[in-house]
């Protein structure tokens, strides 16, 4: 009440004067007599009282959150104004709530990551190591290790750029396919070598993509990754792109293991290893799930389609720019 008072005495001061004023003229005009016009002055004070206090009431709890009486806005008054601000008030608080438990899940998924991340990392410094010991250490065996190595660290890095805000870490340009495919390609060159796998670039030389250059370079390395690895060797893996008039599709296809169709559509989940992490071992279940999270950013559609035994093709869809 004493909150609302000191917001409002100015208003009812200019209401009393007012009434007061007309009062005193009707008085000295003789339109009305001193005793009737006193008598309108008592009825109107009485009735703007009526009034605010009314208003007040409708709003009491409005101005008790106001006033600092209470630290959360309560339900119960009637008035149009507490209502809209009770709804404002509501949706950012729901807003907030949920912003505070994706930051809990990304923390979680962070810590599971790490976990996960440094277990996988010392199976390629044990090897290292062991090698070192036995004094077996070779050019071939060493470059595998360490591509490992790299391969988790990049996913690492990767992973903590997307948690921190992917909309501020990347620039639109265009990009000849060709050339970042080839790119992506020669830093899996030591993995290629290693399981004996040839790559068979069929990609036009005139098709061009808007996207972020460093980011796709990522996906496609994070799908020649997931290719190397359930290939058979001697084997090979096939980069090939086709265009319509709005779209052009990238599409990378292994001839190895491929993926259970129980497993495909969870294989985009963070996490989920399925049968053949299971099977293989060394699996995060985070190259596919980082790969759509770039994929949705850059307005990227991903599209996986296996065969238990036949292979799998991963197929990027990027929207024409029609200038």
């Amino acid at each position: 009440m004493r909150f609302y008072l000191k917001t409002h005495w100015r208003l009812f001061l200019a209401c009393i004067g007012i009434v007061s004023f007309v009062a005193i003229i009707t008085g000295l005009t003789d339109a009305l007599d001193w005793q009737l016009s006193l008598y309108f002055l008592g009825l109107s004070t009485f009735l703007f009282f009526v009034l605010f206090f009314y208003d007040y009431y409708t709003k009491r709890h409005l101005y008790r959150f106001l006033s600092g009486e209470t630290t959360a806005m309560l339900y119960g008054d009637r008035s149009p104004i507490s209502q809209q601000i009770q709804k404002q008030f509501d949706t950012l608080r729901r807003k907030e709530e949920k912003h505070l438990l994706l930051l809990n899940k990304r923390r979680e998924q962070q810590i599971t990551f790490m976990n996960l991340w440094v277990h996988q990392m010392k199976t390629p410094l044990s090897v290292l190591e062991m090698m070192a010991q036995n004094k077996e250490l070779s050019p071939t065996a060493v470059l595998t290790e360490t591509q490992r190595i790299k391969n988790g660290l990049t996913i690492a890095l990767n992973e903590a750029r997307l948690s921190s805000g992917f909309q501020s870490d990347f620039i639109l340009k265009q990009l000849p396919l060709t050339q970042v495919v080839s790119t992506a390609i020669n830093t899996q060159k030591t993995a290629f070598i290693q399981r004996n796998i040839y790559p068979s670039l069929l990609i036009p030389e005139h098709l061009t993509v808007i996207s972020d250059e460093k980011w796709l370079a990522f996906m496609i390395e994070q799908i020649l990754t997931n290719s190397l690895k359930y290939s058979y060797p001697k084997g090979k893996i096939e980069l090939s792109a086709t265009e319509t008039k709005e779209q052009i599709f990238l599409h990378i296809t292994d001839f190895g293991i491929g993926i259970p169709a129980s497993d495909l559509p969870r294989v985009k989940q963070a996490f989920f290893t399925g049968e053949n992490g299971r099977k293989f071992g060394e699996a995060t279940g985070m190259g596919l799930y980082l790969v759509n999270q770039v994929a949705t950013g850059l307005s990227i559609d991903l599209k996986i389609t296996s065969k238990p035994e036949v292979g799998t093709t991963v197929t990027l869809v990027f929207q024409k720019i029609n200038t």
